[in-house]
């Protein structure tokens, strides 16, 4: 044991026998403070042992509304930091419901009695309040509570904004940061590192300089300034050694591994690897063991890595079975990224289904130490690896998304993979299948399905025959074989547009000039043309439909009826496909347009080779 773990030991064992004496002399304000220093010595990611219990046994112990509030706040940490959030939320609630009470009493004049807060503008309701908001936002840190962690660090911030303690002004812009990181606001994340440094300068606490040096490092790491990084990562460890800071070593581990994986050092990527695995076999924690996979792999050691794969995502539950947590989105794309490297497509396919609704968002380790890319490249490697059609979309996202923030190495790698040219052409089946004509053959190889012969099959295979060209429902309907067409009477006319229809298409094109400004800010140019390609043929079906002043034009009836059932039809067969494969389903709906002409209009970022025609068993 070195000298600080044994500092940290001794300083355990002195809290622990101080909250023994407290209990005994039956002084519950005594015990809250004990108790509340307890989780100040706790690591992230290490069990708690009877932390939560002692915690807990203090608030019910607690008489005064300040001290059960900030027993409820540690509380909540403890079962976080001890990888059990499900436990945690429930506490963080009750610590800002009771803030709350305080706040209430504070305007009323009521200034308590042992363990109350103060008078009216008296910092200390605005501090416990800081630290149950800083709570919940602990409790709270999964993938899918991210809009309210928004809010509650905004909150934090406003709290802790004119409190002279430097304490909760550290913690709201930590977590100021890491909301910034999450969504890639690269302003808000120089503002934050800027506002991390001053606290530092006015403090000269050596505890404030080591989260504003380490989270610069992690900058410098993300921006490819290594020099700089490595200035950085050495200030921070001498200043979390000189405070003896819980979670110093994991933060030094992290750096190191990221550094290494930025400048391709295979050898401290194993050295790296091998801690991680070890420290998350030991402490249970599934996200540092997903990490070591990741750093084998990259180290060259991908039988080391799959092992890891396997006893993680194996047969089972899988992916599905990691926590929706802070570690949620880092598990399961490190999973994701071995899996993509040793071809283990159940895997992949099943990390591309839980990833996609997270897109556009960073990927972080807990307490933003290091940055990990983006939810978008995991998909892109997911995709790629799969064959599927999708790929080349979220490669453009990815890209994107490191340029905002200026991650160099990042954006190269994506480069690096597909060569920096045009993505290949994905060839997929989409005819009947050669053991007989009532069964469709849809798919890429190796990942096919079967569907029954629908009319909207038909439909699409002409149109995907005849890429750029415009083609009557009519002439679709009639080329639909073994299926029903619609007979044309010259004589039977209705309108070609009802005003249903017309008020639909105007909706839309209402909807397609917000997409295109959303597209705009983010200067996604394959999502502008499409919309404006969209928007172009929404409006001819309007001019088509309308004659002079916008009045409704006279057409055959035969004519709309087939309008409306291949548009049905076509929309039916859409949605079978995206049973078995969202991503094709998407690209078609992306590049075929229904109406009284259809068309099939190929996206060049996402190039398909069609297979129309079955071929012989």
């Amino acid at each position: 044991m070195d000298d600080a773990a044994r500092t940290a030991a001794d300083t355990r064992a002195d809290l622990l026998a101080a909250y023994r004496r407290a209990r005994a002399a039956g002084d519950p304000e005594l015990m809250a403070r004990a108790a509340l220093a307890l989780p100040s010595r706790q690591e992230f990611g290490q069990h708690p042992g009877q932390i939560p219990a002692l915690i807990h046994e203090a608030f019910l112990a607690a008489t005064g509304p300040a001290d059960r509030c900030r027993l409820a706040a540690a509380l909540s940490r403890a079962w976080v930091y001890g990888g059990d959030a499900e436990r945690a939320v429930a506490f963080a609630d009750e610590a800002v419901a009771l803030a709350g009470e305080l706040g209430e009493l504070d305007a009323l004049g009521d200034r308590g009695g042992p363990g109350g807060s103060g008078g009216p503008g008296d910092s200390g309701s605005r501090g416990i309040t800081a630290d149950a908001l800083d709570a919940a936002l602990v409790a709270h840190w999964g993938p899918d509570d991210f809009a309210e962690r928004l809010a509650l660090a905004a909150r934090l911030t406003d709290t802790a904004a004119h409190l002279t303690d430097p304490a909760p002004r550290l913690t709201a812009h930590l977590w100021r940061l890491t909301t910034a990181w999450e969504c890639l606001d690269l302003v808000a994340v120089q503002r934050q590192l800027r506002a991390l440094d001053a606290l530092a300068e006015e403090t000269g606490a050596a505890r404030h300089g080591f989260f504003a040096a380490s989270r610069r490092a992690m900058y410098a790491l993300v921006t490819g300034d290594i020099a700089t990084a490595d200035r950085l990562i050495a200030q921070a460890v001498d200043l979390g050694t000189r405070v003896g800071e819980p979670d110093l070593e994991a933060v030094r581990h992290s750096l190191a591994a990221q550094r290494a994986l930025v400048t391709d050092d295979r050898a401290t990527l194993r050295r790296e690897a091998a801690e991680f695995e070890a420290y998350g076999a030991a402490q249970g924690v599934p996200s540092v063991s997903a990490e070591a996979a990741v750093l084998w792999f990259e180290g060259g050691e991908p039988e080391r890595a799959r092992r890891l794969l396997d006893q993680l995502a194996g047969p089972g539950p899988g992916l599905e079975a990691v926590a929706r947590d802070v570690d949620f989105l880092l598990t399961t794309s490190s999973l994701l990224r071995v899996a993509a490297g040793l071809g283990e497509h159940r895997i992949v396919a099943e990390g591309v289904r839980l990833l996609t609704p997270y897109a556009g968002r960073a990927v972080l380790n807990a307490g933003a130490v290091t940055f990990h890319g983006v939810v978008d490249e995991y998909l892109y490697l997911g995709e790629l690896m799969l064959g599927r059609t999708d790929a080349v979309r979220w490669r453009h996202s990815a890209v994107s998304g490191y340029r905002r923030v200026g991650a160099v190495w990042w954006g190269e790698r994506i480069g690096a993979v597909t060569g920096g040219g045009p993505a290949p052409s994905v060839s997929i089946h989409f005819h009947p299948h050669p053991a007989g004509p009532s069964t469709w053959l849809i798919g890429t190889d190796g990942s096919t399905f079967e569907l029954p012969d629908l009319r909207g099959l038909h439909h699409l295979r002409e149109l995907l025959r005849s890429p750029g060209a415009d083609l009557s429902a009519l002439d679709l309907s009639a080329a639909a074989s073994g299926h029903a067409a619609v007979v044309v009477s010259e004589a039977d006319t209705a309108d070609v547009a009802d005003a249903q229809a017309l008020a639909a298409y105007r909706q839309r094109l209402e909807d397609i000039d917000s997409e295109l400004d959303e597209a705009g800010s983010w200067s996604d140019q394959g999502r502008l043309d499409r919309l404006h390609a969209e928007r172009e043929a929404l409006l001819a079906e309007v001019r088509a439909a309308t004659g002079l002043g916008g009045r409704r034009r006279r057409f055959s009836s035969a004519g709309e009826r087939a309008r409306t059932a291949v548009r049905k039809a076509i929309a039916s067969a859409l949605d079978r496909v995206a049973d078995h494969d969202a991503a094709l389903a998407r690209l078609l709906r992306d590049t075929v347009r229904t109406g009284a002409s259809c068309r099939y209009e190929p996206d060049p970022a996402r190039p398909v080779t069609w297979l129309l025609e079955q071929r012989p068993r």
